[in-house]
């Protein structure tokens, strides 16, 4: 069963997060089965290492949902990463391993349409069929078989090897089926994490240098990662780590814009839109306007993803009802929320809302 290491800065990102969103240790403790004094131990750092479905459950049921997970990847672990560089060594970050895993792994990233139509034209090109890719993809050759038993390691993970609580070398076994790689590359999946991506182009580039040759030197294979890495860069296809290090080397306003995806200027656009109108209902109502946007902030910390998926739904079909039809409708809403405020709580099962 695979597990993280609890390092301080992955304990202390616990407690944090609990604490800002007013979840309390025991009911944490009730809904993963272990005691309070469990929780303490691993907001403490006393606890040696999680199981890795666990250390997500924890984070879910803080946060509300899936969906408020993956914004928490998103938004989150780059000024993680940022506050790491500036207090530790490279040495000492290669150690944090969980945030490998959350930025490599659990985060989803938007599939850029580019990025499957040029992967298509090389295998075209190629002539390398999808078979192939995917059976050398699982074949995981970047694992020496001589040191570890394949079969017994678990996939789609980041792993390490420690000595004396230092960590030696970080390894993955990668499993993806072929559906998943059709899926992908006919645009039927549109968001995907970073090492699935990485993998598939990484095995593409390998076939299409050394064809079916696989005794290939640590340089042969360094140079095809950095080789991969370049590409889906070109793509805006970044982990966050990788996205922290260009940001870091960008000079100039337009070497910032280049970074930038479609899915990033899209979302950024739509925020200012968002900011432009909240602005202009405060100019007409100052103190009624930061009364909404107070609780709606304190909505969006208690379930990101509910808050999210209700403002979602298409209240514009409703642009033909007058005042009169849309105050019934407030009244009806309130006095749903009325109704749930008496039920019975429930257990906050991690549930997408679509």
């Amino acid at each position: 069963m695979a597990r993280f290491d609890v390092t301080p800065e992955l304990a202390s990102i616990i407690k944090s997060t609990r604490v800002s969103h007013n979840v309390t240790a025991k009911s944490i403790a009730e809904h993963i089965g272990k005691s309070q004094a469990f929780i303490s131990k691993l907001e403490n750092g006393d606890l040696k290492s999680i199981d890795r479905d666990q250390l997500i459950d924890i984070f879910e049921f803080i946060l509300g949902s899936e969906e408020a997970f993956q914004a928490f990847l998103n938004e989150t672990l780059l000024p993680i990463f940022s506050s790491l560089t500036l207090r530790h060594t490279k040495k000492e970050i290669d150690s944090q391993i969980w945030y490998t895993n959350f930025d490599m792994v659990l985060r989803l990233i938007p599939i850029p349409d580019s990025l499957t139509k040029n992967i298509n034209q090389e295998l075209i090109d190629n002539r390398i069929e999808i078979d192939v890719l995917c059976d050398r993809i699982n074949g995981n050759e970047m694992i020496d078989k001589n040191t570890y038993d394949v079969e017994s390691l678990p996939s789609n993970i980041w792993l390490c090897d420690s000595e004396s609580g230092e960590i030696k070398n970080i390894y993955i076994k990668i499993s993806i089926s072929k559906t998943t790689i059709e899926d992908i590359l006919q645009n039927r999946t549109k968001s995907i994490n970073y090492i699935t991506m990485f993998a598939i182009v990484f095995y593409m580039f390998l076939i299409e240098e050394y064809r079916d040759k696989t005794d290939l030197s640590i340089e042969n294979y360094q140079s095809n990662w950095d080789k991969t890495t370049d590409y889906l860069n070109r793509f805006q296809f970044y982990s966050l780590e990788q996205k922290r290090y260009l940001e870091s080397r960008a000079q100039t306003e337009s070497e910032h814009e280049a970074l930038l995806s479609d899915f990033d200027k899209n979302n950024q656009k739509t925020i200012n839109e968002i900011l432009h109108i909240f602005k202009a209902l405060s100019e007409f109502d100052l103190l009624r306007t930061t009364n909404c946007l107070s609780q709606f902030k304190e909505n969006l910390s208690w379930d990101g993803g509910f808050i999210l998926r209700l403002i979602s739904l298409d209240f514009d079909a409703l642009k033909d009802t007058n005042i009169d039809q849309r105050k019934n409708m407030l009244s009806e809403i309130i006095g749903i929320i009325d109704r749930y405020k008496t039920e019975t709580q429930k257990d906050n099962n991690v549930e997408f809302y679509d």
